[in-house]
């Protein structure tokens, strides 16, 4: 057998070896056509969720940044209450009453102290019951509070810092409690980290494209 021979036996090996249905067909597809064209086309649903949870994120973190802006706002404003007292005269006072009063509140049970004192501004004699500015004193449980009464004993001495225009205005701290300074921190914390965080979806969400085209198959 000469060389053509040879070589067109060659060429119609060939040919009865790729049938016509496989010629245009790459490996992949042969090897599974239903996985090839799950690549083709992708899942809507996989992409509208995604979509969904890219644009909830800022809605998420933007009402944690309004909560941490509330919370240091209400405990800057208790600061400032408090200040408000910090240059009002004072003059000398006796306690009346210290005693421990139980409310019910959404949180169970509380104990609070009740302080009744009584001052002379001039020839005017007023009784106050007021701490402080802010909100009133409370604690959790009964020996707190208890433990804050015993501060202003009864019968005791204590200084009355009272209001020059409204001297029926009286507290005996002009100090801001603890839980305001706590707020401010919170809030703040709270705030910064819910900024950050929703600069970051809405830039990542403008990076992601709203539609994504399918492979050719």
């Amino acid at each position: 057998m000469g060389l053509r021979e040879r070589t067109a036996a060659v060429l119609q090996l060939k040919k009865d070896f790729q049938s016509p249905a496989s010629a245009g067909t790459s490996p992949v597809e042969q090897a599974s056509p239903t996985h090839a064209s799950w690549l083709r086309q992708p899942d809507p649903g996989l992409i509208g969720n995604e979509q969904t949870h890219q644009w909830l994120l800022p809605w998420v973190f933007g009402a944690l940044f309004i909560i941490g802006v509330v919370t240091a706002v209400r405990g800057w404003q208790q600061v400032q209450h408090a200040a408000a007292s910090a240059s009002w005269p004072y003059t000398r006072g006796v306690i009346v009453s210290s005693e421990v009063e139980a409310y019910s509140s959404s949180e169970g049970v509380r104990w609070r102290p009740v302080i009744t004192y009584a001052y002379r501004v001039g020839k005017r004699e007023v009784v106050g019951t007021r701490v402080n500015l802010v909100d009133p004193v409370s604690a959790f449980n009964e020996a707190d509070a208890r433990e804050y009464a015993e501060r202003y004993r009864l019968h005791g001495d204590a200084l009355v810092y009272y209001n020059p225009e409204r001297v029926n205005e009286s507290v005996l701290d002009q100090s801001a409690p603890h839980t305001a300074y706590l707020s401010i921190n919170l809030g703040l914390a709270l705030a910064t980290a819910s900024a950050a965080l929703l600069m970051l979806s809405v830039r990542s969400g403008r990076r992601v494209p709203r539609t994504q085209p399918a492979i050719a198959s």
